[in-house]
């Protein structure tokens, strides 16, 4: 004997259907959104990876022509001193040592002059801040490499799994490379600093 089919059974099953649809459609547009959410927040990363490198970028030629400028000054420093002390030692009479002693009590009053009432040529307390500001970003540099990196493996992950794989491959969203060091970024790079 065959069971007739109500129009009733037939309405629920339509709305089974429809009720299961809803939530797919509701499933796929949820993963979507997400998916570019968390894309938005790798280029967030990147970008942020990005501002540390310009802030070093800003920071190493200053550091380096504060060393070279606090090495010029040495170097202009002891080179003076040691044509005193030449003075100082072909002197043959008492007259000559005691000029060649007014000479370096000169050149002493001079440097301490100028170190004192200069702030721009105490460079040996720029070299020492850029130095420390430098280490900072260095670390800024590491930490923000890091979050990129958290950033991509939670973006690879979500769009790498079942089922939202196949939603991603339906909207383009692609896996991410991890930030790595490039080839020979352990070697230590030179610096030249070598005064004219």
């Amino acid at each position: 004997m065959r069971k007739k089919i109500t129009l009733g059974c037939v309405i629920g099953f339509v709305a089974v259907i429809i009720i299961i649809a809803i939530v797919l459609v509701a499933y796929v547009v949820d993963s979507r959104n997400k998916m570019a959410t968390k894309e938005i927040e790798v280029d967030a990363a990147w970008a942020q990876v990005q501002v540390v490198y310009e802030r070093r970028l800003a920071l190493v030629p200053n550091l380096a022509e504060s060393t070279r400028a606090y090495m010029q000054l040495e170097k202009d420093i002891l080179e003076t001193i040691a044509e005193a002390r030449a003075g100082i030692q072909n002197a043959e009479t008492p007259t000559e040592i005691e000029n060649a002693n007014k000479e370096i009590s000169s050149i002493i009053g001079d440097i301490r002059v100028v170190v004192e009432d200069t702030p721009e040529l105490k460079a040996s307390e720029t070299v020492r801040d850029l130095m420390v500001e430098l280490e900072g970003t260095e670390n800024r540099i590491a930490v923000e490499r890091g979050r990129f990196n958290d950033a991509i493996r939670d973006y690879n992950t979500y769009i790498k799994l079942f089922p939202r794989n196949i939603i991603a491959g339906w909207f383009g969203f692609e896996a991410k490379e991890f930030f790595e060091a490039q080839e020979g970024a352990e070697t230590v790079p030179e610096v030249n600093l070598e005064l004219e």
